[in-house]
């Protein structure tokens, strides 16, 4: 949890910091909905400064990918999405890669790129 950058209240989830040395690395995060909800969406806000090919940030459903990004460097903050869900238990992983093509070298980065994405407000609404 951080207080860096957060879109309402006090916390956001941030994805780490991964060392340079490992110069590959992946950091997750999972919510697992109640079978009980059925059908429904889950809403979140997300702030993603990352930039391709320095890093990028995937959300699968089920190991599913479901989307993406944005991968470019956003300067404006917080942006408000929403996934929909089929009923039954689902995982919603939302995952960050540093250098995820595994390149010896990397361009110059966009300036504004902070190698991190951050969470807020995410909360499922049944359909």
């Amino acid at each position: 949890l951080t207080t860096q950058e957060v879109n309402s209240g006090v916390f956001s989830i941030r994805s780490p910091q991964l060392p340079r040395a490992l110069r590959t690395g992946e950091s997750n995060v999972t919510f697992s909905t109640n079978p009980a909800w059925g059908k429904g969406s889950i809403h979140y806000s997300v702030y993603s400064a990352v930039q391709v090919p320095h890093d990028d940030f995937r959300i699968f459903v089920d190991d599913i990918l479901r989307g993406q990004g944005p991968n470019t460097v956003n300067t404006t903050g917080f942006e408000e999405q929403e996934l929909q869900l089929p009923p039954g238990t689902k995982e919603v992983t939302f995952a960050y890669r540093l250098n995820p093509f595994d390149l010896d070298s990397l361009p110059p980065a966009q300036p504004g790129r902070i190698d991190a994405v951050f969470l807020d407000d995410v909360y499922f609404v049944p359909s």
